[in-house]
């Protein structure tokens, strides 16, 4: 049960941010954005706009939280990510190892920086 929970939440972490690296320009870019930007904040203004006593308690509220939470991350940080690799190879910079391996340091910065933020929002 444990398992399934953990593979489920990396699923919600890893879909989103795979989906921004496959973008292959930068108006692509733009329209995923655009989508699942609006798409966060559709869901924001629900969870906002909810009477607290609808909300529920429990672990199901705590589960769904979390998965939101995660799913805002992974697209925040999937759409940095793509943007400075577009960026960088729009100059003619080299990507090299030191470049790929400070791209995940970034990203592993970002994740648990948006993460806590949205928890403390929520």
């Amino acid at each position: 049960m444990i398992d399934t929970l953990i593979l489920l939440f990396l699923l919600f972490l890893a879909i989103p941010f795979a989906i921004a690296q496959i973008m292959p320009n930068k108006k692509w870019l733009i329209a995923y954005t655009i989508f699942f930007g609006t798409l966060a904040i559709v869901l924001y203004y629900e969870h906002i706009t909810t009477p607290i006593n609808r909300r529920g308690d429990g672990f199901s509220y705590i589960f769904g939280k979390v998965a939101a939470c995660l799913f805002y991350t992974s697209i925040i940080v999937g759409i940095i990510n793509r943007a400075t690799v577009l960026y960088l190879r729009s100059t003619n910079v080299t990507i090299n190892i030191w470049l790929i391996v400070s791209l995940v340091l970034l990203n592993l910065i970002l994740i648990v920086l948006m993460f806590l933020g949205l928890m403390i929002v929520y």
